[in-house]
């Protein structure tokens, strides 16, 4: 999809989109991707780490890829959740809102969020929307008809709970994550007001140089203190 921001940042052929403007010139957006998905620093990375795993297929949610392909990001995602707790030294919170909603939120491709956090994100939806352990991404609902959202919790445990397509208000789940994490200020949640792009600078470097020691140094001053 030409107009789609996610589509353009991980396309190798595409020099000049919104992510690559908050980086610095030349600096690659996408620090790692498979046949089926690719990974980059996502706008408003209120913590290093912070990043976007996005299937090369547009769809709204992950529950509209094939088995394949979601093997194949579900794939992806393991390494990176592995690389980001040796870099970063902190347990690794993955989550999606499965929106199968047409034109109903800024970015109309699906994508997992994954970073460094101990936001017990997976105790707060179970509080609040029914929910069930799945063993893998294929098992989310596939149908247009019907909405998710699902969370890999710092132990590897995914659930899913379903949530109606039209659900309002709905739940938006970074600004859960910024008021559960003590490192996070609240208000950091809104990637539009607040892109944090020397944090998404950070993180590229941070994934794409084998430096031990400025990894460790960049994991001290991992968050955004209150």
């Amino acid at each position: 999809m030409p107009d789609c921001d996610l589509c353009q940042a991980i396309n190798p052929d595409v020099d000049d989109c919104t992510l690559q403007r908050h980086l610095h010139a030349g600096q690659q957006r996408v620090v790692a991707a498979s046949e089926y998905a690719a990974a980059v620093p996502t706008i408003g990375a209120f913590v290093p780490g912070y990043l976007l795993v996005v299937p090369t297929t547009h769809v709204l949610s992950l529950g509209q890829l094939n088995d394949d392909e979601l093997e194949g990001l579900e794939g992806l995602a393991h390494n990176l959740a592995d690389q980001l707790h040796q870099v970063y030294r902190r347990p690794i919170l993955t989550f999606e809102y499965g929106l199968n909603l047409p034109a109903g939120r800024r970015i109309c491709h699906g994508h997992l969020h994954m970073l460094p956090s101990t936001a017990d994100l997976g105790e707060w939806l179970a509080a609040r929307v029914p929910g069930y352990e799945i063993a893998s991404y294929a098992q989310v609902p596939r149908g247009p008809d019907t909405s998710y959202i699902t969370v890999r919790d710092q132990t590897g445990t995914l659930t899913c709970h379903p949530v109606p397509n039209d659900v309002f208000p709905r739940i938006r789940l970074r600004e859960v994550v910024a008021r559960l994490d003590p490192q996070i200020e609240d208000a950091a949640w809104d990637w539009q007001a607040h892109p944090f792009p020397e944090l998404m600078r950070a993180t590229v470097d941070d994934l794409t140089t084998v430096r031990p020691a400025a990894r460790r140094a960049t994991a001290s001053r991992a968050g955004t203190p209150r």
